[in-house]
């Protein structure tokens, strides 16, 4: 009998309730039928979530717990963690701009911010600077650039990953520039580079184009300076020290 109940909860999409219906304890209807209620709703919000952090595009999962804070992380004058990790951000749509040298957390605290507003509910969407761009160019020759561009609208924030890494091509450069301009006072972006701005035109290729770009970004942006040494280069040091 109870293989069949769960059976008839699954035929009428109610996956929460088939899980845990054992585990409510009756004492009168009311009280019965709403923690049954309740493990539904709590089972569809999970699986909300979950659909919102894949659809999100991390290419690695990263939290705010596993991520440590150091003094070679220099925060401008005003911003404090808990204004970015507390999402305060995002209700002006401020842009947080991480940059430094490879390795020392940038990737990193972008995801695990985002992460937290996919967790919170919040649409994201997580792209590598030449990923997007070469995602641009795709849809572009395909025809189907515009309905991209009305979905990333949908958005609350997106993050850019490693600007720096790649040179653009001046078609990708352009289209990804539209994107920036797109979110000015619209949304917010976690951008990340190993470049200073007055570099940034070796990646667009073009000076008027990177000094618009750059303009529209700083504008209403905290930007955070990652120093030190690799992260990643001391973890592996310690790794193998600790062999010997």
């Amino acid at each position: 009998m109870a293989e069949q109940i769960e059976l008839m909860m699954r035929q009428v999409k109610l996956g929460g309730m088939a899980k845990g219906w054992r585990s409510v304890q009756y004492e009168n209807t009311e009280q019965y039928v709403t923690e049954l209620l309740k493990l539904e709703l709590q089972e569809r919000e999970a699986n909300r979530i979950n659909r919102m952090v894949k659809t999100a595009g991390f290419r690695v999962l990263k939290t705010l717990d596993e991520f440590v804070w150091n003094s070679a992380i220099e925060l401008p004058s005003g911003l404090t963690q808990e204004y970015m990790t507390d999402l305060h951000f995002l209700t002006p749509k401020e842009n947080l701009i991480f940059m430094g040298t490879v390795g020392t957390g940038k990737t990193h605290l972008a995801t695990a911010i985002a992460l937290k507003a996919c967790q919170e509910g919040r649409k994201v969407r997580f792209f590598t600077a030449a990923g997007l761009a070469n995602l641009l160019l795709e849809k572009n020759n395909k025809g189907t650039l515009n309905n991209f561009l009305g979905s990333l609208k949908k958005v609350e924030l997106i993050v850019i990953d490693e600007i720096g890494f790649v040179p653009l091509h001046k078609d990708a450069a352009e289209l990804l520039f539209q994107v920036i301009s797109d979110c000015y006072e619209r949304k917010s972006l976690i951008i990340t580079s190993n470049l200073e701005f007055s570099q940034w035109n070796t990646v667009f290729g073009d000076n008027r184009l990177t000094a618009a770009l750059v303009d529209r970004l700083i504008h209403h942006s905290h930007i955070v300076i990652f120093s030190g040494e690799s992260y990643r280069l001391t973890q592996s040091m310690h790794r193998q020290r600790s062999s010997f």
